[in-house]
């Protein structure tokens, strides 16, 4: 009989720094096509280059039976007179859908091409911004909203004329930078909230906030509550933030959280695995896979590393005070 132990989950587990790779390369590219732009007036590029190296990644991560690209949802529903809207990611199941048509750019590589893929076969969608500011985040919002007409239903199991997007269809949003700028740009959370209103939305990733260490990435998470709760906005976007609540139906409500952590960009690579799968459950680790972050490596469950010192000491006072109130005697701030 094998005296070894069993294994046991670990954190932080094996590998979680080398997956941070590919997002240091993302950023890595997004950066120098800044740089080259920063002589031009007109600097759209790096936003270009941040939605391609972000499909390129993705091409990578996932299973082979999904592909992604940038282009077209079809539907026998939509007029051939209405405006084609284009997406900057799709997901799509590449191995049962047919491509309808393929829109050819000379100066992009193939997987820059845009595709036509059928309605049916399309699984999410992601709009790419730079920035995470609240004209971004309006610009994203306005986009995923032209989803609606697709989402208004879902095809009963027996058609064959296919119009809708599949039940298990989701959206999000990708940011790569949050700026010095804008740290406090709480506008930015009260415009994404709107996109709660979409059927299915995910919420979103911010890779990297200028005032945090490179590690630490920003996740979008959907929150659905009971109470018209207030947005916390009194330190700053790179510490934590909630949105607005927008009323869904009585005693139904959606907001937004916004948190950095190391760990968030394997928690969304897997949220989207799980997302495919239809086996996501929200606030609940969807991998074990790459997960950790610096702290937990040295042994600690809690993160000592605030961008905003004042914000963090408010949040301890903050609290002690609200657990005083309900009885929890005998706490200090700095026992939080």
């Amino acid at each position: 009989m094998s005296s070894q132990k069993p294994l046991q989950p670990q954190m932080a587990s094996q590998g979680w720094k080398p997956f941070l790779a590919a997002k240091t390369r993302m950023l890595a590219a997004y950066d120098l096509a800044k740089d080259l732009e920063n002589n031009k007036l007109v600097k759209v590029r790096h936003g270009l280059v941040a939605e391609a190296e972000f499909r390129k990644w993705l091409s990578e991560f996932l299973p082979k039976r999904y592909a992604v690209t940038s282009g077209y949802i079809i539907s026998p529903g939509i007029s051939s007179k209405e405006h084609m809207v284009h997406y900057d990611v799709i997901i799509y199941d590449q191995l049962e859908s047919p491509v309808l048509w393929v829109e050819d750019n000379p100066d992009s590589s193939g997987q820059g091409k845009s595709l036509a893929i059928p309605v049916e076969y399309v699984h999410a969608v992601f709009e790419v911004k730079s920035a995470f500011n609240r004209h971004s985040a309006k610009e994203a919002v306005d986009q995923l909203s032209k989803l609606k007409p697709l989402l208004a239903r879902v095809d009963p199991p027996t058609s064959r004329a296919k119009m809708y997007l599949p039940a298990n269809f989701f959206c999000a949003t990708v940011f790569f930078e949050l700026r010095k700028e804008h740290d406090k740009d709480f506008a930015a959370m009260d415009e994404l909230v709107n996109a709660t209103m979409i059927r299915r939305f995910y919420g979103g990733i911010i890779l990297r906030a200028e005032t945090l260490d490179r590690y630490n990435c920003g996740k979008i998470s959907f929150r659905n509550e009971n109470v018209d709760s207030k947005p916390n906005n009194n330190s700053s976007l790179s510490f934590w933030t909630t949105s607005k609540c927008l009323k869904y139906k009585d005693d139904q409500y959606f907001s937004l959280l916004l948190t950095f952590w190391e760990q968030h960009f394997s928690e969304f690579a897997f949220d989207i695995l799980a997302l495919l799968k239809n086996t996501y459950q929200p606030n609940v680790l969807s991998s074990l896979y790459c997960t950790g972050s610096t702290s937990l490596e040295n042994g600690s469950i809690v993160e000592t590393r605030y961008s905003d010192p004042e914000g963090y000491k408010r949040y301890q006072e903050e609290t002690a005070a609200i657990l005083k109130a309900q009885g929890f005697v005998g706490l200090e701030p700095s026992d939080i």
